[in-house]
């Protein structure tokens, strides 16, 4: 039997159709963000990502000390969102709702109708995403043109207990062959992930080797092409503090979405137990409560940061996403694309940072060019680990696979010829500044006692 919604169902929209035609949506949506930055909200739910809060927020009643949110969070990182694990998606889902609950919160116009967050997608290179960096605003609200700070553009968080601007150093829309390759390649893996057999496919491959390439990869991507050197999305346990962050974060929703509802028969059925593991099923959603997990009364619902009672919704109570008020339109999805060239990266350690992990190739016969050369790349999507520390990554090894078929494609390599080319793997980091700038890591660095394998077929 189908579920039955709970509530009218409010469409989710992209950013660029909200802005080009939702004139007043768009402004209503853009003051009750500015609202909602302006309040102790702000640094409250974006502080459940990286457990980065406001210093002594006496409003924060979730655990804040970094043991024991490392042992809540069942990541072995010490902050609550999952990466790098299978509940990576399920856990971003009553995440954003509640960000987007704060919207409706926040809401100051007169026109009360509910608001919905958008979606960001950087992979349609014809849209026009200058807007989001730019300074300043205009909206229609309240019926009046006005003229406001944009709260697209930048925010806040807390260093060292001192309010500091928020930065992006990114791009939105590609302007060289090397940025080009990489949102084509994001591209492809997003549309690829929507064939996923399983949620776990589907959402995380937890450094495994596989064949598939699960939606956590594109997601990373994204954070570090958005984020850039020392940009916030770059960073983990800062990147919540991004007002991009949630849009990016509702797209990967919507792909989560329109898997589940593939999946499920149009939400008739159940993923469990056929396309879900039991473990994984009932995985701990912490700090987020288990009551009233689809209630869209914004004014008493139970955030996050106000859970002290060790009580947490599991992942399998946030499957039932016909029970939200919100919807997106379904993805119709490619065929698609099987990878056959690729670099695997074997049991190497966990990179210390967010890092650009990028492949050139070219023939032995001239000089490197970094631009015309680049043939794949991998973003490790991290922490700065000389100011965080992180027990997995200490402890455990990693394994990644770099896709570089376009290029080889392109170029007409193969297995006869490969002989004749160079091929470097080298790593930019995002994060962590060494005596000539971020820090550029060669590939033993990268590797060290790990595998390089080179896959053409």
């Amino acid at each position: 039997m189908k579920p039955v919604s709970l509530y009218k169902k409010h469409k989710r929209l992209n950013i660029i159709d909200l802005k080009n035609n939702h004139d007043e949506q768009f402004g209503i949506f853009i003051m009750a963000l500015k609202n909602l930055q302006e309040s102790d909200d702000w640094a409250r739910i974006c502080g459940i990502h990286g457990d980065t809060f406001k210093p002594d927020d006496s409003g924060v009643l979730c655990p804040t000390n970094p043991t024991v949110v490392q042992v809540l969070s069942e990541t072995g990182e010490p902050f609550y969102c999952k990466h790098s694990v299978y509940s990576f998606i399920g856990w971003h889902v009553p995440y954003i709702y509640q960000f987007e609950l704060l919207l409706n919160k926040y809401n100051k116009s007169r026109n009360k109708n509910y608001i919905t967050l958008p979606y960001l997608d950087l992979t349609n290179f014809s849209d026009d995403f200058k807007f989001l960096n730019d300074p300043e605003i205009i909206i229609t609200y309240n019926y009046k043109k006005i003229i406001i700070k944009n709260p697209l553009a930048s925010s806040y968080y807390y260093v060292d207990g001192v309010k500091t601007p928020t930065t992006r150093n990114g791009f939105l829309t590609p302007t060289t062959p090397k940025q080009k390759i990489q949102l084509t390649t994001v591209k492809k893996q997003l549309n690829n992930a929507l064939y996923a057999t399983s949620y776990e496919r589907f959402s995380s491959n937890e450094n495994l080797l596989t064949d598939y390439t699960p939606l956590e990869t594109p997601h990373n991507s994204l954070h570090d092409i958005i984020g850039g050197n020392g940009g916030n999305m770059s960073d983990i346990s800062i990147s919540a503090f991004d007002p991009l962050f949630w849009l990016h974060h509702c797209n990967m929703d919507r792909h989560f979405y329109t898997w589940l509802y593939k999946t499920t028969d149009h939400f008739a059925e159940s993923i469990y137990p056929d396309n879900i593991s039991k473990n994984v099923y009932e995985s701990t959603q912490a700090p987020f409560f288990n009551t009233d997990i689809y209630s869209s009364n914004f004014v008493n619902y139970k955030y996050g940061w106000m859970n002290k009672e060790i009580k947490y919704m599991l992942l399998k109570d946030t499957l039932n996403v016909a029970n939200f008020p919100y919807t997106y339109d379904i993805i119709t999805p490619a065929p698609k694309t099987n990878v056959l060239s690729f670099i695997q990266l074997i049991n190497i350690p966990v990179p210390r940072e967010s890092i650009c992990i990028s492949v050139y190739i070219y023939p032995k016969t001239r000089e490197l060019n970094r631009d015309n050369d680049f043939a794949g790349f991998f973003y490790w999507f991290g922490i700065d680990r000389n100011k965080k520390h992180c027990h997995r990554c200490e402890t455990t090894k990693t394994n990644l696979s770099i896709d570089i078929d376009d290029y080889i494609k392109q170029n007409k390599i193969n297995i006869d010829n490969i002989n004749e080319y160079n091929v470097l793997i080298e790593g930019e980091g995002q994060l962590i500044i060494g005596a000539r700038g971020y820090i550029r890591y060669t590939q033993n660095e990268l590797v060290e006692d790990g595998e390089v394998n080179l896959i053409i077929k």
